[in-house]
């Protein structure tokens, strides 16, 4: 109700009267005086509210390429615990590193390296 009066207002006397209740609309009076103050005044404070956005625009850029750039290597690195547990598996079942290999199309080197690390 109190965005109404104040957008409503047409007096000097009826802003204060507005903004003396509730300070989210002094703030936004505040910056309305400082707009209206002259051209030079209002183009300075547009520069710095578009730099405001600006920044805010990249870091949440930033962070949602992060994100998915952590998704992305979460996958992978599960992908490669899962790869590793089914060769162990395999392993543990008396499959060779050949036939290992053959099922799962992982070199026979990287199976070895795989069956190493258990040791």
């Amino acid at each position: 109700m109190d965005w109404l009066r104040f957008l409503k207002a047409e007096t000097e006397e009826e802003f204060k009267m507005v903004t003396e209740k509730n300070p989210l609309i002094h703030e936004a009076y505040c910056k309305l005086q400082v707009m209206s103050e002259n051209e030079a005044n209002r183009m300075i404070y547009e520069a710095r509210l578009k730099a405001q956005r600006d920044d805010y625009s990249r870091m949440n850029g930033a962070r949602q390429k992060g994100l998915q750039e952590g998704i992305r290597k979460g996958r992978e690195e599960g992908r490669e615990e899962g790869q590793k547990e089914i060769i162990l598996r395999m392993a543990e079942h008396g499959m060779t590193s050949k036939d290992i290999a053959a099922v799962t199309q992982v070199s026979e080197q990287h199976i070895n390296d795989i069956l190493k690390e258990k040791i």
